[in-house]
């Protein structure tokens, strides 16, 4: 019989083969003893981390829900306001029964519920949610629905989340309208590079009946034949007659302009407020939603002041007659006019009557404060100007961007303040020695040089409400901007309050 193995675990037998068997005996007992907690352990924890993943994921998935719910509501909200501003007489279940199938519709899989529904309008008269009275047209509601869980702690498959919201009815409110037109002498540059060589081949054509005793168009700095004087050709239709500018000579620059069979940038802009008035006509008539409010205009200018033609809260047909009698003046004094306009404006009202309107403001203008004589003779000093490579540059002149000081503080009383910007139109290479482009309104505008952005334009749409800043590349563009602006504001009847 073979003998049997001897037991090399034991110490005894260790012992009796060597402290190195003993050695190698204890290891392997500490590693069996060893896998074994780690697979206890592990048995305990698993568990532990599963549901701690799946509790993260019913997390997010509640949070989603809860977000898609939300956007879910304030949409059945909104369409229950559009239904009432349509039919204020709609009984209250039937605008309950309309937000329902918004609400199912905008969150598909699953069960939803309004828990609370309520319309305070004249007519549905449900102003009282609770303890809480509720503000005269608006919609208040909450919702549930049923998320999808995968722990679902408290058992079932699913977990319940909740939105609410209220939104506000904008029915039969009246909406005051501000045109406000930049109105000062580089509006009345031609509207498009035909336009401006037509007003400065007439002129050339022209010269002594509309510059009598002045020499003719030269370009040779006052000597020789030039005499004493420096004419370049006009593309303002020389209204400059004299020593000095006024607004007369403007008025008289656009009678020439006409004259020539040119169209300016003025004639764009008068005709465009023209275009608003009738178009904003046609939507109070052709639009059910607009046709519950009341819209009264009020038509400014501005120049060296501002200045308002015909009444305060005109009708469609005052307000017309209005823009017909606006015209052009001399200087941009920027800063005086949005000093006044603040003042003239007000605050925003409620929307209730004239007394108390909801307040927009269209402002159409290049965006460039400026004063002829001041840059003309560059009242601060003139120097090198390294972004252009260009000298005399008048630096530190009249020159400058719109106030984003007294933008906000029109913007502070709740009023809706829209931008339309026309760019400056450059009448560039007039003359060598007199070019008040080169010399002092480039700088201003395009400080970092040839190709970098507008400082003007961005502070016009810095001066803009949030959306409301529109920048017509082209004079063609001028009415698109007009209606684009005012169709927005028109279009928020109905929003969501909080």
């Amino acid at each position: 019989m073979p003998k049997p193995a001897p037991d090399r675990s034991s110490p005894a037998a260790a012992r009796r083969s060597g402290v190195r068997g003993w050695l190698i005996a204890c290891a392997a007992r500490f590693a069996r003893e060893r896998r074994a907690s780690v697979a206890t352990i592990s048995a305990l924890v698993f568990p532990i981390i599963v549901m701690i993943a799946l509790g993260g994921t019913d997390v997010a998935m509640a949070l989603n829900a809860k977000e898609n719910l939300q956007n879910a509501t304030d949409a059945a909200s909104l369409a229950v306001a559009a239904a009432t501003v349509q039919n204020p007489n709609t009984a209250e279940a039937t605008l309950k029964a309309t937000a329902l199938a918004v609400l199912t519709s905008d969150f598909p899989g699953g069960t939803t519920a309004i828990t609370g529904f309520h319309v305070c309008a004249p007519v549905q008269n449900d102003c009282t949610s609770g303890t809480t009275t509720l503000t005269m047209n608006t919609v208040n509601m909450t919702t549930t629905a049923q998320a999808p869980c995968t722990l679902c702690i408290g058992g079932g498959s699913t977990k319940q989340v909740a939105a609410s919201t209220t939104t506000v009815i904008g029915f039969g409110s009246t909406i005051q309208l501000n045109v406000v037109m930049d109105s000062s002498a580089s509006m009345i540059v031609g509207a498009t590079t035909t336009d401006v060589t037509t007003i400065s081949n007439w002129v050339s054509a022209n010269w002594n009946s509309v510059k009598p005793g002045d020499p003719g168009p030269c370009y040779n700095g006052g000597s020789g034949s030039c005499g004493s004087s420096d004419n370049p050709p006009c593309a303002f239709a020389c209204h400059d007659v004299g020593g000095s500018t006024t607004s007369a000579n403007i008025a008289t620059g656009l009678t020439n302009a006409h004259t020539a069979g040119a169209t300016t940038r003025f004639d764009v802009m008068t005709s465009a407020a023209t275009q608003l008035v009738s178009h904003v006509q046609t939507e109070a008539t052709s639009n059910v939603t607009f046709a519950k409010n009341t819209y009264v205009f009020n038509i400014y200018s501005f120049d060296t002041t501002l200045h308002q033609y015909g009444s305060t809260n005109m009708s469609y047909t005052a307000a017309t007659t209005a823009v017909g009698t606006v015209t052009p003046g001399l200087d941009t004094y920027l800063s005086t006019i949005m000093s006044t306009l603040i003042t003239t404006v007000g605050s925003n009202g409620t929307g209730a009557s004239t007394t108390s309107p909801l307040k927009f403001v269209i402002l159409v203008t290049d965006g460039l404060q400026s004063d002829r004589n001041n840059n003309w003779n560059c009242a601060t000093s003139n120097g090198y100007d390294s972004a252009w490579n260009y000298s005399p540059t008048c630096i530190g002149g009249y020159d400058t961007a719109i106030s984003s000081t007294q933008c906000q503080s029109l913007k502070n009383n709740g009023v809706v303040l829209a931008v339309l910007e026309t760019p400056y139109v450059p009448l560039t290479g007039q003359s060598p020695d007199v070019q008040p482009y080169e010399k002092t309104v480039r700088h201003t505008i395009y400080p970092g040089g040839s190709g970098s952005a507008s400082v003007i334009s961005s502070a016009l749409q810095s001066c803009a409400s949030t959306g409301y800043y529109f920048q017509a590349t082209n004079s063609s563009q001028i009415a698109t901007g007009f209606l684009t602006l005012a169709d927005k504001f028109l279009e928020q009847s109905a929003y969501i309050s909080k």
